[in-house]
C-alpha cells in the first residue's frame, strides 16, 4: 500500500512543479524560475515536515508525502536533507566533501551525457 501512496504523491509532486514551471514560464522573471521556485518550497516543506514531532501523522502519510509528494516536486529537497544529516552526524568535512562531489559531480556527468549524445549524433550522420 505504500508503494500506492508514495506514487499518487509523485505523480501530484510532478504535476506541480511542471506547472509551476509552465505558469513562470512566461513571466518577467528568468528562465527556470518556477524550478527554482519548487526547489526552495521542497526544501522548506520537507525541512519542516521531517522535524515535525507529531505522532498523529500515520508513517504512510509521512512517506507518501515526503519520498512521494516532495521527492518529485523536486529531487533537490532530498540531497539537502541528506547535506543536513551528514552534517549533523558526520561533520562539516563529510556533508562539505558530499556536497562538492554532488554538485561538481552532476555537472560534469550531465556534461558527459551531452557530449556523448552529441558525437552519437555527429556519427549517425
Amino acid at each position: 500500500m505504500v508503494y500506492i501512496v508514495v506514487g499518487m504523491g509523485g505523480i501530484l509532486g510532478t504535476l506541480l512543479r511542471y506547472f509551476m514551471d509552465q505558469m513562470l514560464l512566461n513571466s518577467s522573471l528568468p528562465p527556470s524560475s518556477g524550478i527554482l521556485f519548487a526547489n526552495l518550497i521542497g526544501c522548506f516543506m520537507i525541512g519542516f515536515f521531517l522535524s515535525l514531532k507529531v505522532e498523529s501523522i500515520s508513517p504512510m502519510i509521512r512517506t507518501g508525502f515526503v519520498a512521494g509528494f516532495m521527492g518529485s516536486f523536486t529531487t533537490f529537497s532530498t540531497f539537502s536533507v541528506k547535506v543536513l544529516e551528514l552534517f549533523l552526524d558526520w561533520g562539516l568535512k563529510t556533508s562539505s566533501i558530499y556536497l562538492l562531489l554532488t554538485i561538481t559531480g552532476g555537472y560534469l556527468f550531465v556534461s558527459l551525457g551531452h557530449a556523448v549524445a552529441n558525437k552519437m549524433e555527429k556519427g549517425s550522420r
